[in-house]
This record gives C-alpha cells, sequence and structure tokens, in this order.
C-alpha cells in the first residue's frame, strides 16, 4: 500500500506523522505557500513543513487539474488519504487510486459535511460528537463510513480546544480503517439519516445578535475561538468577546436587558444580558488591542459597566 496524503492544515500535522511510522506514504500532497502576516514571504502549510521532516516528497497544488494528476502518477500511489486539505477531487484525479480513496471528517457524518463541522457542533449545542473514516466521493462528504468514533461534548468546547481533541485522536482512527484495508475486512456502510451542511465562515458570520439567548451566544464565541472571534461594538469600538464562564447547562433565563452590561462576579467575570439570560464573559478584547482577562479589561475600561453592546 503506498499512499498519498493530502492534507494542509496544522490540525491534520499528528495524522501524517502516525500514518507514515505504520505505512508507505511516497508523497504529501498540499496547497501552495501563502503570505503571511506581513504579506511579504510566503509560508508553506503546517503539513508541507511536517512532510519536509519526515523527508517526503511534496506536491503543491490549490487546483487539481491535469498538471496536478502528472505530477502525482510517477510515486504510484494506489491510496489516497486526505485530510483537511480543502480541495474537491475530481473523478479523473480519484482514477489515479487503485485501492482506495478516503477521507477524515471530524464529524458524525451524515452530520455537519462541508468545511466547518467542529464548529457546526458547536453552534448546534451539540451533545456528542466524532470522527469519520469515509471513501471520497464526487459529493461533497457523501462517501460511505469505513470507521468512526464518538466522543461526548460537555458544552465547553471551542473551536480550538474540539480542533485539539480531534488532531490527538484522528490518526490512531486512521490507522485502524487502512489496518482493515490491508487485511481486507473493510466493511463500508452508507450513511444513515437526514444530512445537514456547514459552510465556510466569515468575520461577519462572528458578529453578535444579542436578542438571542444566552445559550446561543455562549456557543457563538466558543465557535468562533480563536477565529473570527466573536464581537459586537462597544462606545463605537469593535469589541471581541472572547471567552465565557462555565457551560451550557450553567446558563439560566433571567428576564434582562439584551446587550446590557450588567455587572461582574469574582467566580464568573462579567455579566451581560441576553434575550433571555445572563452570558458571562471572563476574556475581552479591543480592536488592535490584546486579550485582557475580564478584571484587567475593567480597570482600563472604567464606564465598561451599564454600558449597551450593539
Amino acid at each position: 500500500m503506498r499512499i498519498l496524503f493530502a492534507g494542509s492544515s496544522a490540525i491534520a500535522v499528528p495524522t501524517l506523522k502516525a500514518v507514515a511510522a505504520h505505512y508507505d506514504v511516497a508523497a504529501v500532497l498540499t496547497n501552495e505557500p501563502k503570505p503571511g502576516r506581513r504579506g511579504k514571504t510566503l509560508l508553506p502549510t503546517p503539513v508541507e513543513e511536517a512532510a519536509v521532516d519526515l523527508n517526503i516528497p511534496v506536491l503543491r497544488f490549490d487546483r487539481l487539474g491535469k498538471d496536478a494528476r502528472e505530477a502525482v502518477l510517477p510515486y504510484g500511489c494506489d491510496t489516497l488519504l486526505c485530510f483537511a486539505y480543502g480541495r474537491i477531487f475530481g473523478p479523473k484525479f480519484l482514477a489515479l487510486f487503485s485501492n482506495e480513496a478516503l477521507n477524515i471528517h471530524p464529524s458524525l457524518l451524515p452530520q455537519f459535511r462541508g468545511p466547518t463541522p467542529i464548529q457546526g457542533a458547536i453552534l448546534n449545542q451539540c451533545t456528542e460528537s466524532g470522527i469519520t473514516i469515509q471513501r471520497l466521493a464526487l459529493g461533497m462528504d457523501e462517501g460511505d463510513i469505513l470507521v468512526s468514533q464518538k466522543f461526548p461534548l460537555m458544552g465547553d468546547e471551542t473551536n480550538e480546544s474540539l480542533s485539539k481533541y480531534v488532531q490527538e485522536h484522528a490518526g490512531q482512527l486512521a490507522i485502524t480503517g487502512l489496518n482493515q484495508i490491508k487485511g481486507q475486512t473493510a466493511v463500508f456502510k452508507s450513511q444513515e439519516g437526514e444530512a445537514t451542511y456547514t459552510t465556510l465562515l466569515t468575520a461577519d458570520d462572528a458578529i453578535l445578535d444579542f436578542t438571542k439567548d444566552a445559550q446561543s451566544l455562549h456557543a457563538e464565541v466558543r465557535s468562533f475561538t480563536p477565529w473570527p472571534k466573536a464581537r459586537c461594538t462597544y462606545n463605537g469600538q469593535s469589541l471581541m468577546l472572547t471567552k465565557v464562564w462555565g457551560k451550557v447547562s450553567d446558563l439560566g433565563s433571567e428576564e434582562v436587558e439584551p446587550g446590557r452590561v450588567l455587572g461582574s462576579d469574582k467566580e464568573k467575570g462579567i455579566a451581560i444580558g441576553t434575550g433571555k439570560g445572563i452570558l458571562w464573559v471572563t476574556a475581552l478584547q479591543l480592536e488592535k488591542r490584546k486579550e485582557l482577562d475580564w478584571r484587567s479589561f475593567l480597570n482600563g475600561n472604567k464606564e465598561f459597566i451599564g454600558s449597551l453592546l450593539e
């Protein structure tokens, strides 16, 4: 089994390392380098950096046309394993692999197909999520399931913490699936249930509406951490709410004024009114300023208590 590993994001790096330790990863397919923060230096993807450390040849393509297929062909890969590559595989590209073409997707398919399944699970306040190894299909995340792993959600996960969990556990699940294929014991099953879909997030998605209930806003702050960061307007400035207290189940249903900064609590942080219940915020960040814990923020913004956020 000679594997082409396709991936770009940091979440895929531990899986590449785990698979390369057990199988012949002949080449890595990743996206082309992108400009850094200052826009001058082109930076390779985290997966490319890991591949270089592992002495695995790297192929860089943002589009999978004829030139990409011709670049892949000499490596003689019979198996494709994809995780967070971010590109669609067409029929001609998939035809290069005589064994299997697999995708690692961080949800319990058919829930949250598409590019943001981790954020989708948090935004929808799910009580469980998972990782699925599936056969690549022409439709978005429609392929049959090889193996999956469930895990509970406690209602305090952030995009960052849940991504880290997936990052740490996807590799072993991928090896389990590859072992089944190698041992000819693999059984693929059709996805069952109604499919739901996610889309790419933008900064506009992170604008908070305080007429929503506290549970929904709590989920939004956690889902948009570390990017694009949940935000509102305070005194004409963009204000990001970056951390919240407690779990969704800890929140009440008080009748309060939406957006009003009501006060503070030494354990819970700053109280902000919502359409139903109080949202307790423990870290905040003004635009172009550093993130502060709630006490430090209040020390520098004496008039914040009592203000109305929009």
